[in-house]
């Protein structure tokens, strides 16, 4: 199985933004290009590190988690997708996100 980790708050930002890269740094759409999006299909798992930032946008949270979603499904974004932290309060928020979405119709 080939595993990747990735650690927010060291890889990519303690200061998480809102939801697109054109209303300012560190935004969930920039988290998902660079870090999922690039890495999806090529890993059975990614495992992400949530502790260590100051706090996570709702925003951001959606268009990380929810667009991923969205778009490959929940059943197979849970597949993929673990969640590391010392607590389930943001965690929680990312699993109603997911559990929530519709899969979009792709052309």
């Amino acid at each position: 199985m080939k595993e990747l980790t990735i650690n927010i708050s060291k890889e990519f930002s303690k200061y998480i933004g809102g939801r697109e890269k054109r209303l300012g740094k560190f935004s969930g759409e920039d988290f998902r290009e660079k870090f999922l999006e690039e890495n999806f299909e090529n890993y059975d798992r990614i495992n992400i590190e949530l502790d260590g930032t100051l706090g996570y946008p709702l925003d951001f949270l959606d268009e990380t988690f929810g667009t991923m979603a969205r778009r490959y499904g929940k059943e197979k974004f849970w597949e993929r997708v673990a969640f590391i932290s010392a607590n389930t309060y943001v965690s929680d928020k990312i699993a109603y996100i997911v559990n929530h979405s519709k899969q979009e119709d792709l052309p």
